[in-house]
């Protein structure tokens, strides 16, 4: 991986603390968007399996645009909040806020690390935020090009096993139906926290890097 952010290691550490050490005054969501999901379907019906022959199916297919998933990891519980958009701008992510703002109850923080793209930072969102003084959001930016650090993004993997891989989608109203039903199913009977298994070496290097960093400046 590419190190395109100068403060990548404070950044990372931040990050990292926070998912070893969730906060107990309020939720920790990891929060991202997965676009261009594919909504297609085969261009002939599956042939069932045979006398001597496995089942086939047909590998040409027609496709019906993309859905886009907005959704959030609660790290504390491994709860996701999600929902389904065609597209992922700034107004769909205040969506997303007001979502996670329901499920919430009235008084706790919510804290959320997501990536330092223009749609979580913009104007829009900055006054939705506003518009809503009696509820925190404390937003936990990640390093550029670092998205891998974020719970959601294991998350989005475990979809795309179980759920996306096989699936065959005639259109986009199809497709949100089954993704919103992989998601309550996997909160009903799958969910759990998960722990941070990237290493302790990979943590303490970062940690040993900003160490350096600071006696260089005090040097200076």
């Amino acid at each position: 991986m590419n190190d395109r952010d100068p403060e990548f290691a404070t950044k990372a550490v931040a990050v990292i603390e926070l998912l070893l050490n969730p906060p107990t005054e309020g939720p920790l969501f990891c929060v991202d968007e997965k676009p261009g999901i594919g909504v297609r379907q085969p261009t002939s019906p599956d042939q069932p399996a045979a006398a001597g022959r496995a089942a086939r199916r047909e590998f040409e297919y027609k496709r019906n645009g993309t859905v886009d998933l907005l959704a959030g990891f609660r790290v504390n519980d491994g709860q996701v909040c999600g929902m389904v958009r065609l597209k992922h701008r700034s107004r769909e992510f205040c969506e997303l806020l007001a979502l996670l703002d329901e499920q919430t109850p009235l008084g706790q923080p919510i804290h959320l690390i997501l990536d330092p793209v223009s749609s979580h930072w913009s104007a829009e969102v900055n006054a939705w935020l506003a518009a809503r003084p009696l509820r925190t959001f404390l937003f936990h930016c990640l390093p550029v090009h670092a998205s891998w650090l974020s719970f959601i993004e294991v998350w989005f993997s475990i979809l795309s096993r179980k759920c996306l891989r096989r699936a065959d989608f005639a259109d986009a109203s199809i497709a949100t139906q089954e993704i919103e039903a992989f998601m309550l199913t996997y909160n009903t009977h799958m969910a759990h926290p998960f722990e941070w298994r990237k290493g302790v070496r990979f943590y303490q290097r970062l940690k040993d890097k900003i160490a350096a960093r600071s006696e260089l400046q005090l040097a200076a």
